[in-house]
């Protein structure tokens, strides 16, 4: 209790030292209707509901945000806002937390960075001089003028004379305001009075603790779509019919139109956006598209006048309209935010995104489908099962044309429906084979898929079929081998015989056997385990996942039980240090998870109380430059910036990840209130996964000492027999010992010895 007074008051002090005075009268923002969660509770003293300062707003301002979502929360350290307020940013924290305060102050607290936006200096000012309820729409509408895609074109008509003055340039309006970032230090182009706040003369405000609750999610901001009239031909097969008979007549292809103004050119690019079709035709009347024939003249050398376009700019826009039996059936179904991810959506929806090809895909466009395919495959054993998967699929490959459709229109859509879908179906039945385990986690389809692929005789799709088959093969027959032992050394190492003792082995050598116990282990984990994780915590579903976990606990047992056993002092303290270089070594060799067990060893209660065995301790330093990253703020931000920053072989820390699992399982539900699929669950599942097993294919270069693995394997299973109580009674035990050895000594001292 007396360390936690002190960590408090040291945390007052702080903010009494580094908040200069001003005309401020009240110091602090006190609302008694927050509560503080457990996540400050160790970070913040009790009654501040919010950090506040003095200091000059705009003397500690970085840059200017929009909150585009309203954001509450009853945590003391964080600050909640509406949307469309504008804020001010004095710190960024590389866990997306950022320190923000309004431009009246005083109040400092952190902000979700997802849910602003940053403004350059021109655009802050100008927000502020609008009316809060419409910043957000002239916002949207700036960022959709700086996009549209709009590419100037000659002048239509001959000039009078050479003196005339040529039409005006269009150019784009686009920000380029540099704003300095300190997390990745970037140049601060700010102007000169928002650079002063840099002096040691001006300080910022200090704000609160970074903060360890998770990081919180903008909610579902969606725009009801037009749900298109749909009929039922012959055959069973729903089709979307065109409500324009232009669309229905004549086949729609990329022509440019020419837009009078800027104002037409923004509608536009929304209608465009939105795939809103019959607005877009409206706007490309006939007047317009007659306009064409003007153009085509004018690339003929034919000239024309002025009296042909009046006085109104010209801009030509390009615009890509597919034909009815072309476009997605179910496109109604997915419901996407505002950056386009998909938040919920239908199964045969999530399957008709996935086997679309869009051809030709740009680099982005392709980078994000390939990203769906890969969240896809890897959970929806979440949401349906492999059969039902693979049925639909093998449906879908051999899906008939509509029977209303002319010769013409049919021989476009198996150029450009037919043959492009049957391509993507085969790209992710390879993918689901050869990147997502279809053999390990449903081995009984691989005849039925087998059987799939020789019904498909004919070209282009033959080849394909046959190169699936030759690797179900492969794969069916090959053993599976074992990472770790891919790397062969390309000289034997000579160990030192330790005859089981701790105190003979090297430091170096211990950590370079961990390393190789604990990346067997990790290897052996799955996706699929991860993902059971957040619905069960034991059982065989997760038996890999629990014996890498069980190591790292086992090992903090071993720590501790190597020290509390030990009843001559030199040899605790010998034992101490010996543990802390192993970690150190553990570090170099970004095994992670070892380290981090070491760390937490020596840090627990049952060691800590031993004093007099850690006045003997020669490297406390060094165990206080590890015990940082252990520190769980920002949700272990120390360890996942470790991680980040991991080249080569690595074992990571992964209980800071499974949190984030049952996280987001408890905060997302599996389904929308229509039944729909919450697909954003699953990407933020697939991304914390990534993370935890990305490391899986890169194997140590490391010798095996058989003798060492057996001693530790050995140590590990005698350390996990004990329990809390038992360290605790052993610490006790320990430390009374230490206490009647210290009171002997002070009375031979006493008597003259």
């Amino acid at each position: 209790m007396a360390s936690s007074r002190t960590r408090s008051q040291a945390v007052r002090r702080s903010l009494h030292l580094y908040i200069d005075p001003s005309s401020y009268t009240a110091t602090k923002a006190v609302d008694s209707s927050h509560t503080p969660s457990p996540g400050f509770g160790t970070n913040m003293s009790a009654g501040n509901d919010y950090y506040t300062s003095s200091a000059g707003v705009s003397d500690s301002t970085l840059f200017s945000v929009l909150c585009m979502y309203d954001f509450s929360s009853d945590d003391p350290g964080l600050l909640s806002f509406s949307k469309n307020e504008i804020l001010n940013i004095v710190k960024c924290d590389n866990t997306g937390w950022w320190a923000a305060m309004r431009k009246d102050g005083p109040v400092v607290g952190w902000i979700p960075q997802a849910f602003v936006v940053q403004l350059s200096d021109d655009m802050s000012e100008r927000l502020r001089n609008v009316r809060e309820e419409f910043r957000g729409y002239e916002y949207e509408a700036e960022q959709l003028y700086n996009s549209a895609p709009v590419s100037r074109i000659l002048p239509l008509f001959e000039t009078d004379s050479a003196t005339t003055s040529p039409l005006p340039v269009y150019e784009e309006n686009r920000l380029s305001t540099s704003i300095s970032d300190p997390r990745n230090g970037t140049r601060d182009q700010r102007p000169q009075n928002a650079r002063n706040s840099l002096r040691p003369g001006n300080r910022r405000p200090i704000p609160p603790p970074s903060p360890t609750s998770p990081m919180p999610h903008p909610p579902l901001m969606l725009e009801k779509k037009v749900k298109p009239a749909r009929s039922t031909h012959a055959g069973g097969h729903e089709t979307h019919r065109s409500q324009d008979t232009l669309t229905r007549k004549q086949s729609l292809r990329a022509r440019p139109v020419i837009s009078p103004n800027s104002q037409t050119l923004r509608r536009l690019s929304t209608l465009i956006e939105t795939k809103n079709t019959r607005e877009i035709e409206k706007i490309a009347s006939s007047d317009i598209n007659s306009s064409f024939d003007m153009i085509s003249k004018y690339a003929r050398g034919k000239s024309l006048n002025k009296q042909s376009f009046g006085d109104a700019r010209h801009i030509e826009a390009v615009i890509h309209i597919r034909p009815w039996y072309l476009q997605p059936r179910l496109a109604d179904q997915i419901e996407e935010d505002r950056q386009g991810y998909i938040r919920n959506a239908t199964l045969p929806a999530l399957i008709e995104r996935l086997t679309t090809h869009d051809a030709p895909l740009d680099l982005t466009r392709q980078a994000e489908l390939t990203t769906f395919t890969n969240v896809f495959l890897m959970t929806f054993r979440t949401f349906t099962t492999a059969n039902t998967l693979f049925e639909i699929l093998a449906e879908r490959y051999n899906t008939t044309p509509v029977q209303s459709i002319s010769d013409q229109e049919l021989a476009d859509w198996k150029a450009n429906w037919q043959t492009p879908t049957r391509k993507r179906i085969l790209e992710v039945y390879s993918r689901w084979l050869e990147d997502h385990r279809l053999l390990e986690e449903e081995p009984h389809l691989a005849k039925p898929l087998t059987d799939f692929l020789r019904t498909i005789k004919t070209p282009p799709h033959n080849a394909d079929a046959e190169a699936i088959i030759k690797t179900l093969e492969r794969l069916t027959f090959t053993v599976p081998s074992d990472i770790s032992a891919q790397n062969t050394p390309g000289k034997s190492k000579k160990f030192k015989a330790h005859k089981n003792d701790l105190m003979k082995i090297e430091p170096s050598d211990m950590a370079e056997q961990l390393a190789l116990l604990e990346q067997a282990l990790y290897v052996k984990v799955t996706p699929q385990e991860c993902l059971s994780y957040a619905k069960t915590r034991s059982g065989p579903a997760i038996t890999r996942l629990l014996a890498f976990c069980n190591t790292h606990d086992n090992l903090v047992s071993w720590v501790k039980r190597s020290i509390l056993n030990l009843d001559i002092l030199g040899k605790r303290s010998y034992t101490v240090d010996f543990w802390i270089k192993v970690a150190e070594k553990c570090r170099q060799l970004h095994n992670i998870a070892s380290m981090s067990a070491i760390i937490i060893a020596l840090s627990s209660t049952d060691l800590s109380r031993l004093h007099l065995t850690w006045a003997h301790i020669s490297r406390r330093n060094n165990l206080e430059a590890l015990l940082r990253y252990n520190d769980p703020s920002g949700g272990f931000a120390a360890y996942r910036a470790l991680l980040d920053k991991a080249e080569g072989p690595c074992i990571p820390f992964i209980t800071m990840y499974l949190g984030d699992i049952i996280h987001t399982e408890e905060h997302f539900a599996y389904q929308d209130a229509d039944g729909r699929i919450c697909f954003y669950k699953r990407a933020r599942w697939f991304e914390i996964i990534g993370n935890i097993l990305k490391f899986q294919k890169r194997a140590y270069n490391i010798p095996s000492n058989e003798p060492m693995k057996m001693f530790i394997e050995t140590q590990l299973m005698m350390a996990s027999k004990h329990d809390s109580n038992w360290f605790w009674n052993k610490s006790q035990e320990v430390q009374h010992s230490e206490v009647a050895n210290a009171d002997i000594r002070k009375g031979l001292e006493a008597a003259g010895f």
